[in-house]
């Protein structure tokens, strides 16, 4: 018994080993042969996440992507990448900022294009979104994610809502912000370091592809006081396998980004997410180097970040809600589910789950909210 255990766990490694040689051969393999280019490319900005169009391998149909310097690897949606005969090659384990992973099959690209630009031998994941996934509603075909983004130098036009992206640096404007940052070996998600009050907090991951400001582990959150703080609970958030339960504790903090300097609320998790988006990274162009390993921040505005929303509702069925944020002020649990909020039913106001995704910020436009319980109660929910 002993012996087969031990030809079953010998096995196990070797198939291990191999598949994770297969994931760095495609990691390492991708490739722009084009020089001396400048390309750009306009992207489509929607619930603030960059969104761009390319065509895959000898598809005729230019595909949506959300553009993602924080996804380790592309991702392609699994109908997609079968539809298109992409190859299998291995499979590995992948997690969201969220605290869920699964493990999925990786693909070979041959070819993907942006603009007049093609990159060459992509690895990406074989994505199946989870049902409560808002991503395929932003970009139904999937991500571009920092394996492809590590093979050029980029500029984000958040203004103009044009990408670049080159061979060579972009020229960088005197009196930019200068942000160093790290990335691993095989692919080019930025870690960066910031200072918070004065106190510098390290391995931030420098991620456009969140549309949120800056969200750090609740470990760290006793390092900083605040006069303004409140707890929320929350399960709104969703990445591309769906939601998880999260408790945040917000305070309005001073925060310097290469020095950038901002007052802002900072959001601390218990999922221990560390991550820079775009509520923050909007007011800025940002150029990425990645030969000198440099972020640059050009200002284009004064920063102004909202505190977040402390209650927010989703949809349970056609004809209930579900609260989806709270916080312990209100006589409202999370996962609770309503009868009615301002005496609408969910299919009085959403065709679909991608229509709920897209508009339901309109609903929380106003300064507050009539919410009726399952007993029939209504409370008023003071939105501001």
């Amino acid at each position: 018994m002993k012996a087969i255990k031990l030809t079953l766990l010998l096995v196990c490694c070797i198939l291990s080993s191999c598949s994770y040689l297969k994931n760095i051969k495609l990691l390492t393999g991708g490739e722009i042969k084009r020089e001396n280019y400048v390309q750009s490319i306009p992207f489509e900005w929607r619930k603030e996440i960059i969104v761009v169009k390319a065509l895959l391998n000898s598809d005729t149909t230019e595909r949506e992507f959300i553009f993602d310097t924080g996804a380790f690897n592309s991702k392609v949606e699994s109908d997609l990448a079968t539809s298109l005969g992409l190859e299998v090659v291995t499979e590995k384990t992948n997690s969201t900022a969220q605290g869920i992973s699964q493990k999925i099959e990786v693909v070979r690209v041959d070819s993907l294009r942006l603009g007049e630009t093609t990159v060459y031998n992509i690895g990406a994941g074989k994505l199946t979104y989870a049902p409560t996934s808002a991503s395929p509603c932003i970009a139904a075909s999937g991500i571009i994610g920092a394996n492809l983004i590590k093979l050029a130098h980029w500029k984000i036009d958040y203004e103009k809502q044009l990408l670049y992206f080159s061979d060579t640096p972009f020229e960088v404007e005197e009196g930019s912000y200068v942000l160093p940052f790290d990335r691993p070996l095989l692919s080019g998600t930025p870690e960066i370091n910031l200072e918070i009050e004065g106190k510098a907090v390290e391995n931030i991951l420098f991620d456009v592809g969140y549309n949120g400001g800056l969200i750090l582990p609740l470990s760290v959150a006793n390092h900083f006081e605040s006069n303004q703080s409140k707890i929320i609970l929350d399960q709104s958030t969703s990445g591309i396998y769906g939601t998880n339960t999260d408790s945040l504790l917000v305070k309005n903090l001073v925060v310097s980004v290469g020095g950038a300097e901002a007052q802002m609320p900072v959001e601390f998790s218990t999922l221990n997410k560390a991550l820079l988006g775009n509520e923050f990274l909007k007011h800025f162009e940002v150029i990425i180097n990645y030969e000198k390993k440099e972020i640059y921040l050009q200002k284009q505005q004064e920063v102004q970040i909202a505190p977040p929303s402390s209650f927010s509702v989703a949809i349970h069925n056609d004809s209930l809600w579900v609260v989806s944020r709270t916080t312990p002020e209100l006589s409202l649990q999370l996962g609770e589910t309503l009868l009615a909020v301002n005496g609408k039913k969910p299919n009085d106001l959403f065709t679909s789950y991608c229509n709920y995704v897209m508009n339901i910020g309109k609903l929380f436009e106003q300064d507050s909210l009539k919410v009726q319980k399952m007993d029939g109660t209504v409370l008023n929910i003071s939105i501001k």
